[in-house]
């Protein structure tokens, strides 16, 4: 196994969706020596097809892979703005396999900067923390956690998360327990908790401890981020980042006490109210719920799921006509669903 060699190692941002990752990302994004590109997911996407590629020792079959990571590269809906060059991905890389293709897809990114450093903000890379120090022993992660009943406030409007709160609450609780495993793990040189709300409120101090813990030095117009390039595409692409290309909204927060009804609050607690407390997000009601009422409260309805479609269907028509990168959605949509479809009939 091949081991990176590490000056300052990468870092990636790891939590749940609709915590305020982008925020952070064009933030760090702005620093002289740091690029953090708006993720394709690729371990997301092919992590459960890298099987199906088959012996990937075999020319063909390793290519086929670096084609397709290439492939969902060029439909993603935030275009990167650089060409990748498979056939260096195929000679250069460490070893042969998703993770190593990743990495090298990142560092042709960084190339394309002439940064000093790549951070990766696909929160769906903390299903494979391990993975990831397997080959960057040093490599640094951001925890970003956000209220999750503000979560699924914002998540029902969007595309990038679940729209019923049942299935909201089960899977922030998930990663949050995902998370909280590997503060316990891991150093804390190692991995740095963010609250959004701390974020927003104090900003500053906020920014200038995680420039301590990446070793980077502070610099003060992070916070002038909104001024970017980056930040202006960011905000005219879609609905749901509109707020990257403005100034830090201070109170941007608590918001699901006005967007949730008081029954959605109360399910959402009774699901992840252990994990609100552990991050110190109060309770609208404390968590002395009996054990019945709590499983009776948690157990799956079926009008969760038609209510999870219902809003599915209605959020995906809305950007359709709200958002310029639609068109580049839906052809990667209908990429990954054909991929995976000829992948387990080996039609290719």
């Amino acid at each position: 196994m091949a081991v990176f060699d590490e000056v300052k190692p990468p870092f990636f941002i790891i939590g749940t969706e609709r915590s305020g990752t982008n925020l952070l990302r064009l933030i760090l994004n702005s620093h002289s020596n740091i690029a953090i590109p708006h993720p394709p997911h690729i371990m997301k996407n092919l992590f459960k097809l890298e099987p199906f590629y088959g012996d990937l020792s075999k020319d063909l079959n390793f290519m086929r892979l670096i084609r397709d990571v290439e492939t969902i590269i060029r439909l993603h809906p935030y275009p990167w703005g650089i060409k990748i060059d498979k056939n260096e991905i195929f000679r250069q890389v460490r070893e042969r396999n998703l993770i190593n293709v990743f990495f090298a897809v990142y560092e042709q990114y960084l190339e394309s900067t002439l940064k000093k450093r790549w951070g990766c903000k696909s929160t769906f890379m903390i299903y494979h923390v391990e993975l990831i120090k397997r080959y960057y022993p040093s490599a640094k992660f951001i925890y970003m956690v956000r209220d999750g009943r503000d979560v699924a406030a914002s998540a029902r409007k969007t595309i990038f998360n679940r729209y019923n709160i049942y299935f909201i609450a089960n899977l922030w609780k998930k990663e949050q327990e995902i998370g909280i495993s590997w503060r316990n793990r891991l150093s804390k040189e190692e991995i740095f908790l963010v609250r959004y709300e701390d974020l927003l409120s104090k900003p500053a101090e906020t920014v200038s401890s995680l420039c301590l813990f990446l070793d980077e030095p502070y610099q003060e117009d992070m916070l002038s981020f909104f001024d970017s390039a980056e930040a202006k595409k960011s905000g005219s692409l879609s609905e749901a980042w509109r707020n990257t290309s403005s100034p830090i909204i201070k109170d941007n927060y608590g918001k699901f006490n006005a967007q949730l009804s008081k029954n959605q609050v109360i399910l959402f607690e009774s699901i992840a109210g252990k994990e609100l407390e552990h991050f110190s997000y109060a309770l609208t009601k404390p968590v002395a719920f009996s054990t019945g009422k709590q499983l009776k409260r948690d157990r799956f309805k079926f009008t969760y799921l038609i209510e999870e479609i219902f809003l599915m269907v209605l959020v995906q028509l809305r950007h359709v006509f709200t958002d310029k990168n639609s068109f580049l959605r839906f052809k990667k949509f209908i990429f990954l669903q054909y991929l995976k479809i000829s992948l387990a009939l080996k039609w290719r």
